[in-house]
């Protein structure tokens, strides 16, 4: 998978995620908090990996370096939000408007992503790079969430 099929996977991943959380109502309070851990913890790893990755390359790009940096500051303020969102309660209303919000603006980001910053971006990276740039995405996400994850409390007895 070449660098805009691995992005491609990770934003219809997320599209899903969304979907499901809308889905929920405040009274599914656990399915709501276990399905946002998930989603805030893709989207950061996502967003570090991409940055890392992707924009770090395409940054440097006098072509390319006004876009990228426009999506890393979508990338902040999604981060902001996500961390807003982790200090609500998930089955208040408040956590629904601004869960609303978050998805509006990240689906925004990836929709602006795939339909004009990817063309851009074809047109820069060569077939290889595009692959490399892929395999090492796939490799980092990897890394970066298992170390985002939250240790659980049997993991901790364990080391004692």
């Amino acid at each position: 998978m070449d660098i805009f099929e691995r992005i491609k996977k990770d934003h219809d991943d997320a599209r899903a995620l969304m979907k499901e959380l809308k889905d929920t109502t405040a009274r599914a309070e656990k399915t709501r908090r276990k399905l946002f851990d998930d989603f805030k913890l893709d989207m950061w790893a996502h967003h570090k990996v991409e940055e890392a990755v992707f924009y770090s390359y395409l940054r440097d790009d006098t072509k390319m370096s006004i876009d990228s940096y426009e999506a890393l500051n979508e990338h902040h303020v999604g981060n902001g939000l996500l961390e807003e969102l982790d200090t609500f309660p998930v089955a208040s209303e408040e956590w629904g408007v601004k869960f609303g919000a978050l998805s509006e603006l990240i689906e925004h980001h990836m929709d602006e992503e795939e339909d004009e910053f990817f063309p851009k971006a074809r047109k820069l990276l060569s077939k290889d790079q595009a692959a490399l740039m892929g395999e090492r995405f796939d490799a980092r996400k990897k890394v970066v969430l298992a170390a985002l994850k939250p240790l659980k409390e049997s993991e901790i007895e364990a080391a004692a």
